[in-house]
């Protein structure tokens, strides 16, 4: 029972919902955005952007061109898409799907259709097909539980259609009366076959197929195990009676099919039996789900109901992984050129001999999808063939259906899995014309006797087709033996000698599936992972690459749903490079991060071209990185401290403009800054000689003259290349450096203004050695830093910590320039670029600044000591015990933790996917740095000066 919102929600919801029939029309382009601002001001926030949502969201598709805009993204919760009123939400699943499908990093959870009237909520994790609630926006303000993902502080949402649930209840309840059957001695097979026929009956009354509660009534009536025996056995021989039943108690009874009525072997049940099938038929079978009972009920029969609540079964979302790019990619290009009517047709015509085959095909999970996905294309066609003709013509073909479950094949050795794959597509006929609103006559089920076959793939001649899916079993090959037995591993070593070594079972279907394709057929595969490296590559996916298979879209590596302890890789390919889509898209950190590449190695991963990377303007602006001073003359702007006392001791106006400074090679090298820097911010030479006389005489003395000479020698230049060329363009560099000689050449005001808001900053040598680790320091704000360093305006350990991390290390060193060899920090193609964690949790912010923390602390010890910072990294350059090694290696699994990423995938194209997302959100990703949080700030430690002046505390 739902609890009731608190009264303030509710009261919000109900003004909400008032304002919506007052002064909204449904006009999606003109409204949408009003809709979805009150919405979640109803829900308790002070506006869209407050709450940090995205309106019309960049979404970049892979398999067609162009982007797509989701009206309203707010990750990771929700994607909400508005269409108008009165728009038939159903026709628009698939756009919801593959947004949601794109939209990484940090997918949603949920995505919301809204036609200002309905909400239709996916959560697309558990189902695909239907809503997980359908609510209507009359009454929301009773159930707005089903979004309480909306409010500012999320809680869990409760659904009303979780058909998952309804469907684990299903299979626990009809594998208990078939272990009950088989227990006393009933044949197994015989047992199988009467409670597929059982269950096709149950789904039967309540898809609208058997009339009259054929089903239910005759359990009802039953009074015994005879009487079960007489009357579901008469009901299953009526469902297998060409034509319609004349009369008796089963007339009317249409004709189901002649594959799995085709034998009849009715079971007097007992008692418990027989109220089982009942409480099983209570059931509302129009809410199982087909593609995933039968994995729920072959695994739970023997193991008990419990497993079926347990059981692991291949999500749908899964499985689109392989036949969107597989099988619908390549149809939506083809609608999407098609420009005539003729066309169209066309394409029917081709979507009615087109086939489809799983060779591993189990209980049907990846035809089905397959089957419904096809069914959906077909039926936009012919919307557009409706849209375009306009004419009566129209339902007449709407009425014919071009797409059918006997052109898709499965092969599998369970005989059993076989059977139940044959009831998934047949019901899959009824259940799709029902989704699409077709009125079309579905009976007789499909015979799919002859193609979905108990049969050794291995060993199987394969039907022609024009695509190939599955997950083929995967098994070490170590334990191939144990498992399949000797004789048939020796049997599978002759048929395939060039498979052998340690090749994982799974590596059988890749050459077998390549060769059976047609020039520009497709094939998408599940493997494990081990398909990407050493000899299972060589003979799977070196096989296909090396004969002119092209990879155009892979998951690198992720947990499987089927099997929760697998790790698998999703291999997608066309036959023939001319078929392949120029850009491929390779799925890195688990699925999360989509990486667009020219070409998808055997090996997964990718040879990363950083090159690709983009500015981010949340890293440019505010500007946080800076270069350290350049004085243009250091001999005349840089003083010991025994100089800038003195200068004070003559001048005590100066004391104002000298700070301590420190510079790359004396941070690494020095146990602290000795030297101090002359800085006047003066633009005026009359401010500057009235507010520090001394520090002006010196710069008179030391830096004037030389920036006179300098100027006179451009200035002579000058003269020379515009006598020769009156319109030649000449270099006033070093007249603009005379103009205000007592300043820098460049202040960097900048930098200054950032840095005086804090009490420290970061700074890094602007070189880096080669082989060496980055270190960074804090400094304290008074203390200047030179043009050999990096400044970043940041006082929190947890930013310290995410430049720190060798994650930052590897962009650095591939996006930077170079003196001679070593690595040089640019901010414009290093930081610039960069992408910070978007999604960090208060746990990863906090573990980062502890771990900072720590090693500033280790490092300061080592300071006192008199080791310096360059002493103690070098040790981390050979092997040894090190307590500040291990503290970087638990700082960089901290970080990579907080970003979210796959360590087992290469890092930097994880990395340049996150910076192409990051670069397409427009300016909505999360700024550097911690500031933010209190949890970022661990520590307090800062570098100060070695010598503070006299007149200095």
């Amino acid at each position: 029972m739902n609890n009731p919102p608190p009264r303030d929600l509710r009261a919000a919801l109900v003004d909400f919902v008032a304002w919506r029939r007052s002064h909204l029309t449904g006009d999606e382009k003109g409204e949408a955005q009003l809709f979805c601002e009150r919405l979640f001001k109803a829900f308790g926030h002070e506006g869209l952007r407050e709450a940090g949502a995205t309106l019309e969201a960049r979404i970049k598709r892979s398999g067609t061109k162009g982007t797509a805009f989701a009206d309203l993204m707010w990750k990771p919760r929700c994607i909400i898409e508005m269409k108008k009123a009165g728009t038939d939400l159903a026709r628009h699943y698939r756009q919801a799907f593959q947004y949601w499908i794109y939209a990484v990093p940090d997918r949603p959870r949920y995505v919301v259709l809204c036609n200002f009237d309905d909400l239709w909520i996916y959560d697309f994790d558990s189902q695909l097909d239907a809503p997980i609630d359908i609510v209507s926006l009359a009454d929301l303000p009773n159930r707005s539980d089903a979004l309480a993902f909306l409010l500012p502080e999320e809680q869990q949402p409760v659904f009303g259609n979780d058909l998952v649930a309804v469907t684990r209840e299903a299979a626990a309840a009809v594998s208990g009366v078939f272990r009950s059957i088989h227990r006393r001695g009933i044949d197994r097979v015989v047992a199988q076959r009467f409670v597929l026929q059982s269950v096709v009956a149950m789904f039967a009354e309540d898809i609208g197929l058997l009339p009259g509660r054929f089903l239910t009534r005759a359990l009802e009536d039953a009074k015994s195990g005879a009487d079960a025996y007489d009357l579901l056995g008469n009901l299953f021989i009526a469902m297998n009676t060409p034509g319609v039943t004349g009369g008796g108690r089963y007339a009317g009874t249409p004709y189901f099919n002649g594959g799995l009525f085709s034998r009849i072997d009715p079971i007097e049940l007992d008692g418990d039996e027989l109220d089982a099938l009942r409480e099983a038929s209570s059931t509302n079978w129009a809410a199982v789900r087909p593609e995933i009972f039968g994995t729920l009920f072959e695994t739970s029969m023997d193991a008990g109901e419990r497993h079926a609540y347990g059981a692991h079964f291949t999500s749908q979302a899964d499985i689109a992984k392989v036949v969107l790019p597989t099988i619908v990619a390549p149809w939506q290009e083809k609608i999407a050129a098609a420009t005539t009517i003729a066309d169209l047709e066309r394409l029917l015509l081709e979507m009615a001999t087109f086939r489809v085959l799983d060779p591993a095909c189990g209980s049907g999970n990846f035809l089905y999808v397959a089957y419904r996905e096809l069914r959906r294309l077909e039926h936009e066609v012919k919307l557009l063939v409706d849209d375009r003709r306009r004419s009566t013509i129209k339902a007449a073909q709407g009425a014919l259906s071009y797409v059918t479950p006997d052109h898709f094949f499965g092969i599998d050795k369970n005989p059993f899995a076989v059977e139940v794959a044959k009831v998934t597509m047949m019901l899959a006929k009824k259940l799709a014309a029902d989704e699409l609103d077709e009125h079309q006559d579905v009976l007789p089920l499909n015979n799919l006797d002859g193609t979905i076959v108990a049969r050794d793939a291995l060993f199987h001649e394969w039907p022609k087709v024009h695509a190939i899916v599955g997950n083929p079993p995967y098994l070490g090959r170590r334990k191939m033996v144990e498992e399949l037995g000797a004789t048939y591993t020796q049997r599978l070593a002759k048929h395939f000698p060039a498979v052998g070594g340690v090749s994982d079972f799974v590596c059988y279907w890749f050459p077998l599936a390549h060769d059976a394709l047609a020039d520009g057929g497709r094939a998408g595969l599940v493997a494990t992972q081990s398909v990407r490296e050493t000899s299972s590559r060589k003979v799977s996916l070196d096989y296909v690459v090396d004969r002119d298979g092209v990879i155009v879209d892979a998951v690198s590596s992720q947990p499987w749903s089927g099997d929760a302890a697998v790790q698998v890789s999703i291999i997608n390919w066309v036959k023939g490079a001319e078929h392949a889509p120029e850009t491929k898209m390779l799925w890195l950190d688990n699925g999360q991060l989509r990486l667009p590449v020219d070409f998808i190695p055997a090996s997964l991963k990718p040879t990363t071209d950083v090159r690709k990377a983009i500015p981010l303007a949340c890293n440019r602006r505010p500007k946080v990185c800076f270069q350290g001073q350049t004085t243009g003359n250091v001999r005349g702007f840089r003083l010991t401290a025994d100089e800038a006392n003195a200068l004070i001791a003559r001048d005590k106006l100066s004391a104002d403009f000298i700070h301590p400074m420190t510079s790359g090679d004396p941070l690494l090298h020095e146990l602290g800054p000795t030297m101090y820097v002359i800085d006047l911010p003066f633009t005026d030479s009359l401010e500057a000689e009235s507010s520090a006389p001394g520090a002006m005489a010196h710069l008179r003395r030391t830096v004037l003259p030389g920036r006179e000479a300098a100027a006179a020698k451009e200035a002579a230049r000058n003269a020379e290349v515009l006598a020769a060329n009156p319109n030649a363009k000449v270099n006033l560099h070093h007249q603009k450096f005379l103009a205000t000689w007592w300043r820098h050449s460049y202040r960097r005001d900048d930098l200054i203004a950032a840095i005086a808001k804090l009490p420290r900053y970061i700074v890094l040598t602007i070189v880096a050695g080669v082989g060496r680790k980055s270190i960074y320091q804090f400094v304290d704000a008074a203390i200047r830093p030179d043009a050999s360093l990096q400044a970043f305006a940041f006082d929190d350990d947890y930013s310290f910590g995410i430049l720190s991390s060798s994650l930052h290390r590897t962009w650095f060193d591939e996006r930077c320039s170079r003196m001679k060899v070593d690595p040089r920090y640019t901010p414009t193609t290093v930081f610039d670029t960069f992408p910070w964690p978007a999604h960090p949790t208060i746990t990863d912010v906090e573990r980062i600044a502890g771990l900072s923390a720590e090693i500033l602390s280790l490092r300061d010890t080592y300071l006192r000591k008199k080791i310096t910072l360059a002493q103690q990294y070098d040790t981390l350059r050979i092997p040894g015990k090190s307590q500040l090694r291990d503290l970087h290696d638990a700082l960089d699994r901290a970080v990579i933790e907080a970003y979210g990423l796959n360590p087992e995938d290469d890092i930097l194209a994880q990395l340049l996917a996150l910076n192409l997302a990051a670069a397409a959100e427009s300016g909505h990703a999360r700024r550097p740095g911690g500031s933010e949080w209190r949890e970022a700030y661990k520590s307090v430690y800062k570098l100060t000066p070695l010598q503070p002046l006299d007149s200095q505390p």
